[in-house]
């Protein structure tokens, strides 16, 4: 039976039947709180769930990415769900604290990859909510979930936002692979060909078609051209060789321990690479991969033993190489549907106002201590091992020979050293994961007449960008103490509060939308966010490309839990207002508190 007919013979199932005016379950105690219970972070959470079983299946998930019992950065998500492993029609949206009283088209924050409501948008969108918008943010039931399945999520979380305050419109902030779901949901018609894989095609006849209820987008770091991390770094697929413990999907299918001489002597990968024919851990990543315009690492002489990476060439071509067995780039991106391409195509409906901020500093935070000598190898374990100057050298010879410029200081340096810190992506101008020319292609949604507001650059790193802020970057600099211990935190301090995204995104949410032109329509209030400086302001960020302004670096701790990301904490008004003290005392904390589990910077945004 077609898909089209199953819709006409269950209409009951089909997700525009989502009902709106009510939630699973409604929680406000002890799980709108931090783990150790004494700072609010949300006024409640709901459980919602779409009654589609068509669009909506069951996702697997392995150790990692199943929700934990306990975790500091993201309390409760398995007591909310009712399962570590929740279905993926299931979904929570978290209200702010003071969404009783925010006036003002709603905002609804849409994290990445591996990231969730509690951790990713907790400081961006606390200044939201203490600027007097109405504030609300997803947790999808799998962290690496079908991105079609998400984009219908989000459809239904702004209809329960719309039911609830009356507004016709809501504003989104999407970061890394949310921004792609997000774009999905506003390019879809009924007309909308998304490809020929079961949940696109599910998505042409089931999806919600976009309604427009949006009135501007903000995507950050979002992969709007694709991303192709896991296949120009094959290195990080070591880390992923056990499939219940795989924080990433693997760019290799098999794995041969003593080479592919002995090929009788291998580990199947299959359930954990990118495509669906084993037991699809990461469904969704497949479908944001595409080629990118730089050359290989593992074929850059300038890189040194930096790039030095196993089976270079065959893992992004495909084929049998010295350790392992690729399928290629391109027969995963055709295994998930194409879907950048089809993206661009489609287009973003012409009245939604469309912003994008990119980063152009490569240096990440750092989860484990293995994970550089495992993905560097040689580089790595040497220079490790070095000084303070051997690390400058090396870093000034990547310089020197005209790739990335990093600009990094000498407490930067001793942060890569210590291993609090690591150098991502840095063939091409990147924010550590995702290229920049990626991360500003918003132009490619605005095919059917879509307004590109803005498009900006900032020297952040991928996970930066949620958290800057003169007031984080203050607690970093006061983190990092007197003794110089911890001095990389000064220096990332010090580009917070300089590049300040959460500023720019404030202004690109202004409600008097001096910058984008045009009348709103839908607001249920006029208030202005929190925009210092009048107008557009757009001076704060740097417009170029090229990431040499300034001179601090992502600081941020590694997680808990295994779900990528960090957890930056809450600030107050950007800037001009003061967080409460009870939640810098925190932030203080949590920033010094390093804990196991590798940020998710291989193979996945």
């Amino acid at each position: 039976m077609s898909l089209a007919a199953l819709a006409l013979v269950l209409p009951a199932l089909a997700t525009p039947s989502f009902d709106a005016s009510r939630a699973a379950a409604t929680f406000d105690g002890q799980e709108c709180y931090t783990q150790e219970g004494d700072i609010r972070i949300w006024t409640r959470v709901e459980r919602l769930s779409d009654p589609d079983r068509t669009l909506f299946g069951a996702e697997a998930y392995n150790d990692v990415t199943a929700w934990p019992a306990e975790s500091s950065f993201a309390p409760w998500i398995a007591d909310m769900f009712g399962t570590a492993t929740p279905h993926s029609s299931t979904f929570l949206l978290h209200a702010g604290p003071n969404i009783a009283f925010g006036r003002g088209t709603p905002i609804l924050f849409i994290p990445g990859a591996g990231d969730n409501a509690s951790r990713g948008f907790v400081t961006m969108a606390t200044h939201m909510d203490l600027a007097g918008r109405p504030v609300y943010a997803l947790t999808f039931a799998h962290p690496h979930g079908d991105v079609f399945g998400h984009a219908e999520v989000i459809a239904d979380a702004i209809a329960r936002i719309k039911e609830e305050t009356g507004a016709a419109k809501v504003d989104l902030v999407a970061h890394s692979k949310g921004g792609v779901e997000a774009a999905v949901y506003l390019s879809h018609t009924r007309s909308a060909e998304w490809g020929d894989t079961p949940t696109a095609e599910a998505y042409e006849t089931i999806g919600t078609p976009y309604r427009g209820d949006v009135r501007k987008a903000v995507f950050l770091a979002t992969p709007l051209a694709g991303i192709d991390t896991a296949f120009r770094w094959p290195n990080a697929n070591l880390l992923a060789t056990s499939a219940s413990s795989a924080l990433a999907p693997t760019s290799w299918n098999t794995y041969y321990p003593y080479t592919s001489a002995s090929y009788w002597l291998s580990t199947d990968l299959s359930d954990q690479d990118f495509l669906p024919d084993g037991e699809d851990l990461f469904p969704g990543q497949r479908q944001i991969l595409a080629r990118q315009p730089h050359d290989l690492p593992g074929g850059d002489a300038a890189l040194g033993t930096y790039a030095l990476q196993f089976d270079w060439y065959t893992t992004y071509e495909g084929g049998v190489g010295y350790w392992s067995d690729s399928d290629g780039i391109d027969a995963v991106v055709d295994a998930g549907g194409r879907l950048i391409e089809r993206l661009r195509t489609n287009g973003v409906d012409p009245g939604v106002r469309l912003y994008a901020l990119a980063g152009t500093n490569p240096l990440m935070p750092n989860g484990t201590g293995d994970y550089l000598t495992t993905m560097f190898g040689e580089a790595w374990s040497q220079s490790s091992a070095g000084t303070v100057a051997s690390w400058s050298s090396f870093v000034a010879d990547l310089v020197g020979d005209g790739l990335v410029e990093q600009g990094l200081t000498r407490d930067e340096v001793q942060g890569i050293v210590s291993g609090a810190l690591l150098l991502g992506e840095v063939s091409g101008v990147s924010d550590g994961l995702v290229f920049v020319e990626s991360a500003t292609g918003v132009d490619r949604l605005a095919g059917r007449g879509a307004t590109v507001v803005q498009t900006d650059t900032v020297n952040l790193s991928h996970i930066d960008l949620l958290y800057a802020s003169p007031i984080t970057g203050q607690l970093l600099i006061d983190a990092a103490g007197a003794d110089g211990g911890e001095a990389w935190m000064a220096a990332v301090g010090a580009r917070y509060a300089s590049e300040d995204s959460i500023g720019w995104v404030d202004r690109a949410l202004a409600e008097d939308d001096t910058g984008g032109g045009g009348s709103d329509s839908g607001d249920t209030g006029s208030t202005d966010t929190g925009d210092t400086g009048g107008g557009n302001d757009t001076a704060v960020v740097d417009s170029g490309t090229d990431g040499t302004d300034d001179t601090a670096t992502d600081g941020m701790q590694d997680v808990d839990d295994g779900k990528g990301g960090a957890w930056g904490g809450c600030e107050g008004c950007n800037g001009t207002g003061t967080a409460p003290v009870g939640i810098l005392g925190f932030l203080a904390a949590a920033f010094l508190r390093r804990r196991r589990g590798a940020p998710v910077v291989a193979a996945s945004a």
